[in-house]
């Protein structure tokens, strides 16, 4: 007896049900997925965040943000060579201290870069210090080099941070170093490096959008986790995840001379 196999009507019928079904299932799969690379991303930024205090306690103080000191012939390569590429200062940044301490790994998909990073530019998204992580440069300040700012200085001890539960030290960041600058845009040159302008910005923050030099930018525009959403570390050790506008809000300024931060960018 000849077996009948399947019509031209059932397999169509088949395969408009498997249509329907990937439509209706494939947004929650990602929508699964980025909340899996978020809960990931907490993690590194706590895995970093021990590191911060393993080096604090073994030196003292936090880690420099960046640090240019003994330019020219005396400035000795990190371990691994220089972060970034050509417009990029050539310097220590604060994960290459960590590294001393917590023998962290800097390779892609280590814990400091963003599981859910959302570079586009062929050149940055091969660059660690762009969409990954930044510290906040009033606690990591630069060491001063070859520029100052308002940001240069020594690095704090935990004892000067007189808010550790409310302060911020690590963030979703757009470059390695992250400042309430950043958040506000007051048009001042980003880490005094002004090629690096479209670096400077808070993951998926709305003043973003009005930013000329951030157009087409899409972990500044789009943000980098669902719902907006940052996962934040703080200098007790502590993370958090907060809405984007967490960080540009409540911040006072009519000009540099005036500004009036809140406890979670002024540790003193």
């Amino acid at each position: 007896m000849r077996r009948r196999g399947f019509t031209i009507i059932e397999l169509l019928v088949v395969i408009a049900v498997i249509a329907l079904l990937t439509a209706i299932f494939m947004p929650v799969l990602l929508a699964v997925r980025q909340r899996a690379r978020m809960m990931l991303c907490n993690s590194n930024q706590h895995q970093l965040l021990l590191s911060f205090t393993l080096y604090q306690q073994e030196t003292g103080v936090f880690p420099y943000g960046f640090s240019d000191k003994g330019l020219a012939s005396t400035l000795k390569p990190p371990p691994g060579g220089w972060a970034g590429r050509g417009i990029d200062k050539k310097g220590w940044w604060w994960f290459h201290y960590l590294r001393n301490i917590s023998d962290i790994s800097l390779d892609k998909g280590s814990v400091v870069w963003c599981p859910s990073r959302n570079v586009d530019d062929s050149q940055d998204a091969r660059t660690l210090l762009c969409g990954n992580y930044g510290v906040n440069r009033s606690v990591c300040r630069d060491a001063q080099g070859v520029t100052s700012s308002s940001f240069s200085g020594e690095p704090l001890r935990a004892g000067q941070v007189k808010r550790p539960s409310a302060t911020l030290l690590i963030s979703d960041s757009g470059y390695s170093l992250l400042s309430w600058m950043a958040a506000v845009d007051t048009g001042s040159p980003p880490f005094e490096n002004p090629a690096r302008v479209n670096s400077f910005y808070i993951p998926g923050l709305l003043l973003n959008q009005t930013r000329g030099e951030l157009t087409g930018h899409p972990d500044a525009i789009e943000g980098r986790h669902p719902g907006g959403m940052l996962n934040l570390g703080f200098a007790d050790g502590h993370t958090d995840s907060r809405p984007a506008e967490f960080l540009g809000g409540g911040i006072n300024c009519t000009d540099l001379a005036d500004v009036r931060l809140p406890s979670l960018w002024s540790p003193l």
